[in-house]
């Protein structure tokens, strides 16, 4: 099989796969330096950031490199724009997150919204008579110029809706939906204490948890490309290979069929 993959078709096919096996290698690395960072920066915590103008502008995801990181922002919560998000457990007590709009200025001096958890109360609090969750009896924003300050989050995947001020998820393109654009791609979980609510809880995200999987999942994919493409070639190799075996034993075959005598037919006498 040594002398079938020496041959000038099958070196310059294996040119080209250890080639793809350097691509999928690169990618793996860079893949698995995506998941270490995102564990390093987790290990050494979050991050003074500074003011969200300048760490993230209007429209831009909230990579891994920022996210659970400390943002502050400046400006007026915009009445009647404010949503409840039940089906959370914190500190062991069925939660409801109140997210508000907040109007900032953003870098060019234009306008946005940028979804603010800021904070949660029990369940049994905002929870009406008919046993379903009553926004009007959940906190409302702070009126006037406030700066909040609280971890960078991406937003939540968006599987429900909003539905009389309820929703399912904090998942910005549900919410800008209902408050309208330009809005920031992440909301900030604010830490700081809001009057009436208690402060969001301090921890990893779960965004950052499950990129490091991701990413990790991401270089054992690359590897495993990798290693195929170097199969593809063994096997084409081998089964070329094989095929020549096949057709020099049918030949030697068939030279043996031409040259074997036809058995002598012994007559028969009648008696």
């Amino acid at each position: 099989m040594l002398l079938t993959a020496l041959r000038p078709r099958f070196l310059g096919l294996l040119a080209l796969m250890v080639a793809a096996t350097v691509v999928c290698g690169l990618l793996a690395t860079w893949q698995w330096d995506r998941a270490h960072r995102a564990l390093s920066d987790r290990v050494d915590g979050p991050q003074q950031l500074g003011e969200i103008q300048q760490v993230l502008a209007v429209g831009d995801a909230v990579t891994n490199q920022i996210v659970g990181d400390i943002v502050t922002a400046r400006g007026e919560f915009l009445p009647g724009e404010q949503v409840l998000v039940p089906g959370r457990l914190i500190d062991d007590t069925e939660a409801v997150i109140v997210v508000s709009a907040l109007e900032v200025v953003t870098a060019d001096g234009t306008t946005a919204r940028l979804p603010v958890a800021r904070g949660w109360v029990p369940a049994a609090e905002v929870t009406g008579a008919d046993g379903e969750i009553d926004p009007a009896l959940a906190p409302a924003a702070p009126a006037g110029e406030v700066e909040v300050t609280g971890r960078l989050e991406a937003s939540e995947s968006a599987t429900g809706g909003v539905t009389d001020g309820v929703a399912a998820e904090i998942a910005t393109p549900l919410l800008v939906n209902e408050w309208g654009a330009p809005m920031y791609a992440g909301y900030v979980a604010q830490t700081d204490t809001a009057e009436g609510l208690r402060p969001m809880p301090e921890g990893g995200s779960a965004f950052t948890r499950g990129l490091d999987w991701q990413n990790i999942g991401y270089s054992a994919q690359w590897v495993l490309f990798g290693a195929f493409f170097l199969y593809l070639w063994w096997r084409s190799v081998r089964q070329a290979y094989l095929d020549e075996l096949a057709a020099q034993r049918e030949a030697l075959e068939e030279r043996l069929a031409a040259t074997t005598p036809a058995p002598i037919q012994t007559p028969t006498k009648d008696v």
